[in-house]
């Protein structure tokens, strides 16, 4: 509960970072190069926060549902589609790291850096993998293995990162095809001692089986 209520209340002021931003942004870029979109496709976007990249990817498909175990977060987003006029973006309060997804028969399910925040990596990859039709698409974007000084708060981090020979494998296991990993962006940032430090952010995309 501690990471879900720190996520609560920081939702207010979440946009306010350019950086994350810049990060949806280029991640979203990098799945439009990487997966065949189609407008009629129905995705979910899993850990969506307010929005960021469910924004950049909802002009590309038919609809899409955004998830997140974060009530706060999502009340965001709920403010932002409806001061917009959107009509095609629902919200579902779901936990990937802690039950399936109550929906399903979706083309692409996709995630930007969530995944060190789950405690169980493998589990939630075989739900999000669940969620789609067979054939359709994960995407999902994080950070590539760091020395822990990415967060200045630790809390609700469980992961410095990922090997992407663990994702690969993860996703093999969870019944994935076509897997492939390749660099979105790296965001350079000074960490904690002010030293300019890179941290790389890979796309893994692969097909349901």
């Amino acid at each position: 509960m501690k990471t879900i209520n720190r996520f609560d209340q920081q939702a207010a002021e979440w946009d306010n970072n350019p950086g994350r931003v810049t990060v949806a942004q280029h991640v979203a870029a990098a799945m439009l190069q990487a997966v065949p979109f189609a407008s009629t496709w129905r995705a979910l976007d899993c850990g969506a926060g307010t929005g960021l990249l469910t924004l950049n990817l909802l002009p590309h498909v038919a609809e899409l549902c955004a998830t997140d175990s974060s009530a706060g977060m999502l009340e965001q987003l709920r403010k932002k589609i409806a001061a917009a006029g959107i009509r095609n973006v629902t919200t579902l309060l779901w936990d990937a790291d802690a039950e399936a997804c109550p929906r399903a028969g979706f083309d692409l399910v996709c995630s930007s850096m969530v995944l060190h925040h789950l405690r169980l990596v493998p589990a939630a990859l075989q739900r999000m993998t669940a969620a789609l039709q067979p054939g359709g698409w994960l995407a999902v974007a994080d950070l590539e293995t760091e020395d822990g000084s990415f967060h200045p708060d630790p809390t609700g981090v469980h992961h410095h990162g990922f090997a992407p020979e663990s994702i690969t494998r993860w996703l093999a296991a969870a019944g994935c095809a076509d897997i492939s990993l390749r660099s979105a962006y790296t965001i350079i940032k000074p960490d904690a001692t002010g030293a300019e430090h890179r941290y790389p952010i890979f796309l893994a995309t692969a097909r349901r089986g």
